[in-house]
């Protein structure tokens, strides 16, 4: 694949690994509260939600088994290492944690925290939204006094790979942002050679399909079968079973998504997956069942439509790729490059928008028009 220089094995949880080096790092960072427009609030709410959906009885009777998952909280922030524990019971430094918690407890005590309620404040979850749904009220909600109260916390911004749909509000509310692909383009030229390869590439398959064999793909996957190769290629890739994929990791579905002119994008375990960016990321456009795989990713593109095809399976994929013809396939191509730099993850600060600085960027304007205050440039 001619995109090497820009690949990296991330995977969805790598984005609170992301978004820490690249604010630490960053020189729009201030260490004066006072001079800050937005506040990175950085707890990993992940493993909460993690231990939440595997214990969930623990959480809600048992106070110290509490203190002990938020030390395993404090042990990824400081370490960056996250497989979860098999038992609660290894967790140590528990007096460090509590000193974490104690000073996000006091956030709402701030002067800062006052001017808009916490309306420019922001946590990022690796996880989706529905991992949340399960964890009563360890977060806090509208009836319950959790680490984060609804009362208090209800304006500030909470963000993770899948949000939540608006039929489905519940606190904590999570706008979505784009999963973390595997390519991250260091700089502004190395973005435009990336485009530059995307464009000229030339692509052997009319659709593409990669993915575990689920029972409920089985009717994509025999449609696909049944079509002449040139036209629908399956590929099953698992790290766990299919040896490609553990040999060689990402590089050869991405390979496959770069030879094909569409990338059918099915439902997993939630309406989307890693794959729907990936293909943008290398210039084929995604098939999706529906809106639910895009609708929560407002923030970054308001229109997933103009660069994405719905179909409910391959065939009716086949049927509207037809009718769609070539001129509304470079229109779709088109609108894919225009939106390809504001969902990549940049592995460092570069002269474009990339998905971290369109959400900074957006917070930045939300928080200020909600405080009143004169709107930054660029909104």
């Amino acid at each position: 694949i001619d995109f090497q220089e820009v690949l990296h094995d991330t995977q969805q949880f790598d984005v609170n690994s992301i978004i820490n080096y690249r604010i630490e790092n960053s020189e729009c960072r201030v260490f004066n509260r006072a001079e800050a427009d937005i506040f990175y609030v950085e707890i990993f709410l992940g493993p909460l939600a993690a231990v939440a959906w595997r214990h969930p009885n623990v959480l809600t009777e048992n106070r110290a088994q509490w203190e002990m998952l938020f030390d395993y909280v404090h042990h990824v922030m400081r370490t960056g290492k996250h497989p979860l524990p098999e038992a609660m019971n290894d967790l140590e430094h528990i007096d460090n944690i509590k000193k974490d918690l104690e000073a996000i407890s006091q956030l709402p005590n701030s002067s800062q925290w006052n001017r808009c309620h916490g309306c420019d404040h922001f946590m990022v979850s690796g996880r989706i939204a529905m991992d949340f749904q399960r964890m009563g009220g360890i977060v806090g909600g509208r009836k319950a006094q959790g680490l984060l109260p609804h009362e208090k916390w209800e304006n500030v911004n909470f963000f993770s790979i899948e949000g939540n749909t608006p039929e489905n509000y519940r606190f904590p509310f999570f706008v979505g942002i784009p999963y973390p692909g595997h390519v991250h383009p260091s700089s502004t030229s190395s973005l435009n050679h990336l485009i530059d390869l995307i464009t000229k590439r030339k692509r052997k398959y009319m659709i593409s399909l990669i993915g575990k064999a689920l029972h409920k793909r089985i009717i994509d996957i025999k449609q696909c079968g049944h079509l002449p190769e040139s036209t629908c290629v399956f590929m099953p890739c698992t790290r766990k079973t299919d040896s490609v994929c553990i040999e060689h990791g990402a590089v050869k579905a991405l390979e496959l998504m770069a030879d094909s002119v569409f990338c059918y994008e099915p439902h997993g375990d939630s309406p989307t997956r890693q794959g729907l960016f990936d293909a943008i990321s290398v210039g084929c456009i995604p098939i999706v069942p529906d809106e639910k795989s895009f609708g929560t990713y407002k923030f970054h593109t308001h229109d997933f439509g103009k660069f994405t095809l719905i179909a409910k399976n391959i065939n009716e994929a086949v049927e509207k790729i037809e009718e769609l013809g070539v001129e509304g396939y470079k229109r779709m191509f088109k609108n894919l490059l225009e939106v390809l730099p504001n969902v990549l993850w940049a592995h460092q600060d570069t002269g474009f928008d990339d998905a971290l600085r369109v959400m900074l960027k957006g917070l930045s304007c939300k928080a200020a028009t909600k405080r009143n205050v004169q709107l930054p440039s660029y909104c």
